[in-house]
Order: structure tokens, then C-alpha cells, then sequence
């Protein structure tokens, strides 16, 4: 697998370097007839900083195993476009690297798609579980995401470390375990992310219940499978989870919570109601448990 990206991310560079002429990157065209069609691989590894024969290796498809900081400096030599570096960042091995812009231009949509899935609670989460965007109905699903400091809107550490969020789930181990399982899929997949380092040893400093799930080393997505939330505004809820991918985002999940019965949908309703009319626009005065272990 490593080898066929390596030869078409070798390819796909021979294509971005032959469309661009000396003038496009300021760059002298040279008396005579030029030999070669486009940049030739010298100018463009004089344009990104790198070594000539390094580059040549990475046309040709060898295993180089280039850094994200270097195909950066090669997608600004070749002046391709953000959908371009996307691809160019995929194929190199690092796919997400450069998201956060296009996330950044597609936020406003993404939260009127999130708002218009009320009464339905909806959220957009990185690998890591970190709360990017919600709808209303999501932030009082359980009691008031806002109320909790900015830096804890982490889904996994919230369900770990938050009393209202432990005391929120019908099965609390059950659902943390499913929750880790789901944290190991993601981590495979950016493992090399340097984000995930201090997430980790958070959650292994501060909940015992997580190193204990997190060495049993279980991997799963467990589409479908139906959770109990205690929602602090409206009783219990049974909801399944509907995760889909944003293309703005690639390493980002949209997560939609459906009703798994007739009641759940009723007082779903009934949250986005009493949302929409201010009866609820802050946390539950309710009684703090102590985080279990």
C-alpha cells in the first residue's frame, strides 16, 4: 500500500510541476529551448528548500517518507490550491494536515446544517473527541456544555471526569468503554498527530477508569448500538448515534443523536421547544456526584 501512494504521489507531482511555467514562480525562463515541459525538478526543489536528489527520490515513487512541513513547502513551490494540498498532503501520508482553513470558511454552514437538524442533538468532533460545533439541542442534551471551561468541551474527558456527564448515562462503564474502543479506531489513524500525546496523558492522570480501558486495547466503531442518556431538562433518553464524515474537515465526524423510540422523540421535541422559547439557557440546579473510578 505504502508503495502504490508513493509512486502516485510521485506522479502527482511530475503533473503539478509540468503545467507551471519559470514566469509563474518568478523564475528567469532561460535562453533557448527548454528540454523539459513545465519546472524542471531543480527549480522546484530550489523553491521549496530542499534537496535536489531528495525530490528526484520523490518523484520517482521511492519510500522517502516526506514530513508535513516539507510537503508544505513543495505545495507553495508549486503553487497549488487548497483542494490540491489537500491531496498532496493525503498522499504524502499526512491527511488533515492543512484542514483547519477550509474548516475555518465552511464553520457558518456547518453550523446552520447543525442547527437544522434540531430537535435532533448534533455535533462535529475531531479524532480526539473535541467539541468543534453543536447544535442548542446538543449542549443541553445532557446539562449545559457551555458551562463547562472552554478547554474541558472534550467529549472523552467529559464522560470520564465531568459529574453530570457520569451521573448522564444509563451505563456509565459500558458507555466509556464503547467511547475508548472508538478513541483506539480514531488513533490508528493519526497516530503520529502530536495532539493526541497530552490528550492521553490527561485522561490517564485523572481517570483510573480510563487506563484500565485504554490498556484492554479494544478497537471498535459500533455503529447503531442504542445508549441511555439521563438529560437533566427532560428525563431519559435512548438515542443512537449516526457518525458521518466532513468533507470540509476529513478528520472530523458529524455525530447525530436519533431517537430510538416514540418517548425519546417526544421529549427531544420538547428540549428544542423549551429551548427555542428561553425556559432553558443555562446548566440544572442539580446535585454533584463524585467522578467514579
Amino acid at each position: 500500500m505504502a508503495d502504490v501512494r508513493s509512486r502516485e504521489l510521485g506522479a502527482y507531482l511530475r503533473a503539478r510541476r509540468d503545467r507551471l511555467a519559470p514566469a509563474d514562480v518568478g523564475l528567469p525562463g532561460g535562453g533557448g529551448r527548454r528540454r523539459v515541459k513545465g519546472l524542471r525538478r531543480e527549480e522546484v526543489a530550489v523553491l521549496a528548500n530542499v534537496g535536489s536528489t531528495w525530490y528526484t527520490w520523490l518523484e520517482q515513487g521511492r519510500d522517502v517518507r516526506p514530513s508535513a512541513e516539507v510537503l508544505a513547502a513543495i505545495a507553495d513551490a508549486l503553487r497549488l490550491s487548497s483542494d490540491e494540498r489537500r491531496h498532496l498532503f493525503l498522499l504524502g501520508g499526512h491527511p488533515g494536515a492543512e484542514t483547519p482553513s477550509s474548516w475555518e470558511r465552511a464553520r457558518g454552514q456547518v453550523q446552520a446544517l447543525l442547527d437544522s437538524l434540531s430537535p435532533h442533538p448534533a455535533v462535529v468532533m475531531n479524532p480526539w473527541f473535541e467539541a468543534l460545533a453543536y447544535n442548542a439541542p446538543f449542549r443541553f442534551m445532557i446539562d449545559d456544555l457551555e458551562a463547562v471551561p472552554a478547554a474541558d468541551r472534550n467529549c472523552a474527558y467529559l464522560h470520564f471526569t465531568h459529574p453530570d456527564w457520569i451521573a448522564g448515562h444509563s451505563d456509565h462503564e459500558q458507555e466509556c468503554a464503547a467511547i475508548v474502543a472508538k478513541m483506539r479506531a480514531y488513533y490508528g489513524e493519526s497516530v503520529t498527530d502530536p495532539a493526541w500525546e497530552p490528550f492521553l496523558r490527561r485522561l490517564r492522570e485523572e481517570s483510573p477508569l480510563f487506563v484500565r480501558l485504554w490498556d484492554q486495547a479494544d478497537v471498535a466503531t459500533d455503529p447503531g448500538r442504542v445508549k441511555g442518556i439521563r438529560s437533566l431538562h427532560v428525563g431519559s433518553l435512548s438515542v443512537r448515534a449516526i457518525t458521518m464524515q466532513l468533507e470540509e474537515h476529513p478528520r472530523a465526524r458529524v455525530v447525530v443523536y436519533q431517537p430510538a423510540d416514540h418517548t425519546t422523540r417526544e421529549r427531544l421535541e420538547e428540549l428544542a421547544h423549551r429551548i427555542a422559547r428561553g425556559a432553558i439557557d443555562g446548566p440544572a440546579n442539580v446535585r454533584r456526584l463524585r467522578p467514579a473510578t
